[in-house]
Protein backbone atom coordinates (compact mmCIF):
# COMPACT_ATOMS: atom_id res chain seq x y z
CA UNK A 1 0.00 0.00 0.00
CA UNK A 2 2.90 2.42 0.32
CA UNK A 3 2.18 3.63 3.69
CA UNK A 4 5.44 3.46 6.06
CA UNK A 5 6.39 5.51 9.32
CA UNK A 6 8.16 8.44 7.82
CA UNK A 7 9.30 10.66 11.21
CA UNK A 8 8.22 11.44 14.59
CA UNK A 9 5.24 13.57 15.34
CA UNK A 10 5.77 17.08 16.87
CA UNK A 11 4.82 20.49 15.76
CA UNK A 12 5.13 22.05 12.47
CA UNK A 13 6.20 25.38 11.72
CA UNK A 14 2.78 27.28 12.43
CA UNK A 15 3.24 25.41 16.09
CA UNK A 16 0.41 23.05 15.63
CA UNK A 17 0.21 19.65 16.91
CA UNK A 18 1.56 16.74 14.45
CA UNK A 19 0.25 13.37 15.90
CA UNK A 20 2.20 11.59 12.78
CA UNK A 21 3.99 11.45 9.47
CA UNK A 22 3.45 9.35 6.80
CA UNK A 23 4.63 8.47 3.37
CA UNK A 24 2.29 7.12 0.42
CA UNK A 25 3.47 6.67 -3.31
CA UNK A 26 6.12 10.11 -2.96
CA UNK A 27 3.98 11.99 -0.42
CA UNK A 28 4.89 12.78 2.83
CA UNK A 29 1.84 13.42 4.71
CA UNK A 30 1.74 15.19 8.03
CA UNK A 31 -1.48 14.42 10.12
CA UNK A 32 -2.45 16.90 12.51
CA UNK A 33 -4.69 17.45 15.90
CA UNK A 34 -7.57 16.81 14.89
CA UNK A 35 -7.58 15.67 11.35
CA UNK A 36 -8.89 12.02 10.05
CA UNK A 37 -5.54 9.80 9.43
CA UNK A 38 -5.58 8.46 6.50
CA UNK A 39 -6.95 4.56 6.70
CA UNK A 40 -7.88 1.58 4.50
CA UNK A 41 -10.96 4.11 3.06
CA UNK A 42 -8.77 6.56 2.55
CA UNK A 43 -6.78 4.03 0.34
CA UNK A 44 -9.44 2.51 -1.53
CA UNK A 45 -10.17 5.94 -2.98
CA UNK A 46 -6.73 6.82 -3.35
CA UNK A 47 -5.70 3.71 -5.40
CA UNK A 48 -8.61 3.81 -8.05
CA UNK A 49 -8.50 7.54 -8.70
CA UNK A 50 -9.48 7.98 -12.49
CA UNK A 51 -6.18 8.65 -14.88
CA UNK A 52 -6.89 10.67 -17.50
CA UNK A 53 -5.88 14.27 -16.49
CA UNK A 54 -9.54 16.36 -15.31
CA UNK A 55 -11.03 19.15 -13.08
CA UNK A 56 -11.29 17.02 -9.82
CA UNK A 57 -12.84 18.07 -6.67
CA UNK A 58 -12.85 16.02 -3.71
CA UNK A 59 -14.88 17.06 -0.62
CA UNK A 60 -13.99 16.18 2.97
CA UNK A 61 -9.93 16.39 1.96
CA UNK A 62 -8.90 15.78 5.79
CA UNK A 63 -5.07 15.43 4.91
CA UNK A 64 -5.14 16.40 1.28
CA UNK A 65 -3.52 12.78 0.46
CA UNK A 66 -6.18 11.84 -1.97
CA UNK A 67 -6.59 15.48 -3.40
CA UNK A 68 -2.57 15.04 -3.24
CA UNK A 69 -2.45 11.65 -5.57
CA UNK A 70 -4.64 13.05 -7.97
CA UNK A 71 -2.74 16.20 -8.54
CA UNK A 72 0.17 14.26 -8.75
CA UNK A 73 -1.41 12.19 -11.54
CA UNK A 74 -2.23 15.19 -13.64
CA UNK A 75 -5.67 16.34 -12.11
CA UNK A 76 -6.54 20.25 -11.73
CA UNK A 77 -7.50 19.71 -8.39
CA UNK A 78 -9.86 21.35 -5.79
CA UNK A 79 -10.36 20.14 -2.54
CA UNK A 80 -13.05 21.16 0.46
CA UNK A 81 -13.38 20.29 3.93
CA UNK A 82 -15.79 21.81 7.02
CA UNK A 83 -12.99 21.14 9.52
CA UNK A 84 -10.45 23.92 9.62
CA UNK A 85 -7.89 21.87 11.05
CA UNK A 86 -8.31 19.71 8.04
CA UNK A 87 -8.00 22.35 5.42
CA UNK A 88 -5.09 23.57 7.28
CA UNK A 89 -3.57 20.71 7.00
CA UNK A 90 -4.18 20.03 3.53
CA UNK A 91 -2.64 23.32 2.79
CA UNK A 92 1.07 22.88 5.06
CA UNK A 93 1.01 18.92 3.05
CA UNK A 94 0.02 20.91 -0.03
CA UNK A 95 3.32 23.16 0.66
CA UNK A 96 5.95 20.32 1.82
CA UNK A 97 5.22 17.93 -1.52
CA UNK A 98 5.68 21.13 -2.94
CA UNK A 99 2.30 19.73 -5.35
CA UNK A 100 -0.61 23.05 -5.59
CA UNK A 101 -4.13 22.06 -4.83
CA UNK A 102 -7.13 24.41 -4.21
CA UNK A 103 -7.86 24.33 -0.70
CA UNK A 104 -11.10 25.83 0.45
CA UNK A 105 -13.29 25.78 4.00
CA UNK A 106 -16.66 24.59 4.32
CA UNK A 107 -19.65 22.34 4.16
CA UNK A 108 -20.21 19.80 1.23
CA UNK A 109 -20.06 21.86 -2.03
CA UNK A 110 -20.49 25.29 -0.49
CA UNK A 111 -17.04 26.73 -1.63
CA UNK A 112 -18.15 25.34 -5.01
CA UNK A 113 -21.35 25.71 -5.78
CA UNK A 114 -22.18 26.60 -9.57
CA UNK A 115 -18.33 25.57 -10.94
CA UNK A 116 -18.17 23.05 -12.91
CA UNK A 117 -15.96 19.45 -12.35
CA UNK A 118 -15.69 16.65 -14.75
CA UNK A 119 -14.67 14.02 -11.48
CA UNK A 120 -15.94 14.50 -7.74
CA UNK A 121 -14.04 12.32 -4.78
CA UNK A 122 -15.86 11.61 -1.53
CA UNK A 123 -14.62 9.41 1.41
CA UNK A 124 -17.66 10.59 3.67
CA UNK A 125 -18.74 9.63 7.19
CA UNK A 126 -20.35 5.96 6.59
CA UNK A 127 -20.42 4.48 9.98
CA UNK A 128 -23.60 4.52 12.59
CA UNK A 129 -22.92 6.71 15.35
CA UNK A 130 -21.10 5.13 18.61
CA UNK A 131 -20.20 7.22 21.99
CA UNK A 132 -18.05 9.59 20.71
CA UNK A 133 -19.20 13.23 21.06
CA UNK A 134 -20.65 14.66 18.07
CA UNK A 135 -17.85 17.96 18.28
CA UNK A 136 -15.44 14.89 18.45
CA UNK A 137 -13.02 15.14 15.04
CA UNK A 138 -13.37 11.52 14.58
CA UNK A 139 -17.08 10.85 15.16
CA UNK A 140 -17.46 14.35 12.54
CA UNK A 141 -14.82 11.62 9.87
CA UNK A 142 -16.25 8.80 10.21
CA UNK A 143 -19.58 8.47 12.00
CA UNK A 144 -22.49 10.84 10.51
CA UNK A 145 -23.43 9.34 7.55
CA UNK A 146 -26.01 11.63 7.30
CA UNK A 147 -23.86 13.52 4.97
CA UNK A 148 -23.94 10.81 2.88
CA UNK A 149 -27.45 11.79 2.23
CA UNK A 150 -26.67 15.25 1.71
CA UNK A 151 -23.93 14.66 -0.44
CA UNK A 152 -25.91 12.86 -2.96
CA UNK A 153 -28.72 15.20 -2.79
CA UNK A 154 -26.00 17.69 -3.92
CA UNK A 155 -25.31 15.72 -7.04
CA UNK A 156 -28.62 15.54 -7.54
CA UNK A 157 -29.62 18.93 -7.53
CA UNK A 158 -26.80 20.22 -9.21
CA UNK A 159 -24.80 22.06 -6.61
CA UNK A 160 -21.62 21.80 -8.77
CA UNK A 161 -21.77 20.47 -12.54
CA UNK A 162 -20.59 16.78 -12.37
CA UNK A 163 -19.94 13.92 -14.86
CA UNK A 164 -18.75 11.14 -12.04
CA UNK A 165 -18.58 10.46 -9.12
CA UNK A 166 -16.87 8.33 -6.82
CA UNK A 167 -18.56 7.74 -2.95
CA UNK A 168 -16.45 5.03 -0.74
CA UNK A 169 -19.43 3.25 1.34
CA UNK A 170 -19.57 0.64 3.91
CA UNK A 171 -21.84 -2.61 4.59
CA UNK A 172 -22.51 -1.09 8.13
CA UNK A 173 -23.40 2.30 6.67
CA UNK A 174 -27.35 2.67 7.15
CA UNK A 175 -29.52 2.15 3.98
CA UNK A 176 -31.34 4.74 4.46
CA UNK A 177 -28.54 7.02 4.14
CA UNK A 178 -28.24 5.84 0.41
CA UNK A 179 -31.74 6.32 -1.01
CA UNK A 180 -30.96 9.16 -3.03
CA UNK A 181 -28.91 6.48 -5.05
CA UNK A 182 -32.01 5.38 -6.70
CA UNK A 183 -32.10 8.40 -8.43
CA UNK A 184 -28.57 7.98 -9.47
CA UNK A 185 -26.93 5.32 -11.96
CA UNK A 186 -24.27 3.86 -9.41
CA UNK A 187 -22.16 0.94 -9.79
CA UNK A 188 -19.56 -0.75 -7.64
CA UNK A 189 -15.78 -0.37 -9.34
CA UNK A 190 -13.45 -1.77 -6.35
CA UNK A 191 -13.84 -2.96 -2.62
CA UNK A 192 -11.81 -4.05 0.52
CA UNK A 193 -12.90 -6.51 3.05
CA UNK A 194 -12.28 -5.26 6.19
CA UNK A 195 -12.87 -7.28 9.83
CA UNK A 196 -16.08 -6.05 10.14
CA UNK A 197 -17.07 -4.87 7.22
CA UNK A 198 -16.88 -4.55 3.18
CA UNK A 199 -15.79 -1.20 1.55
CA UNK A 200 -17.05 -0.56 -1.43
CA UNK A 201 -16.11 2.19 -3.88
CA UNK A 202 -19.20 3.10 -5.84
CA UNK A 203 -18.97 5.47 -9.63
CA UNK A 204 -21.73 7.39 -9.97
CA UNK A 205 -23.38 9.01 -12.95
CA UNK A 206 -26.71 10.57 -14.04
CA UNK A 207 -29.72 8.38 -14.71
CA UNK A 208 -30.84 5.78 -12.89
CA UNK A 209 -29.85 2.26 -12.86
CA UNK A 210 -32.15 -0.36 -15.09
Amino acid sequence: MGLIPASSPGNHPLGTAVRNVIRYKGLKIAVFENVYEPAEDTYLLAENIPREPTRLLEIGTGTGIVALTAARLGHDVTATDVNPAATACARWNARINRTPIDVREGDLFEPVRGETYDVVLFNPPYLPPSELPEDDPIHAATEDPTVIRRFLRGLIDGEVEWKKAYLVVSTLTPDEHLRPLRHLHHRTVATRRLFFEELKLLEITRGKNP
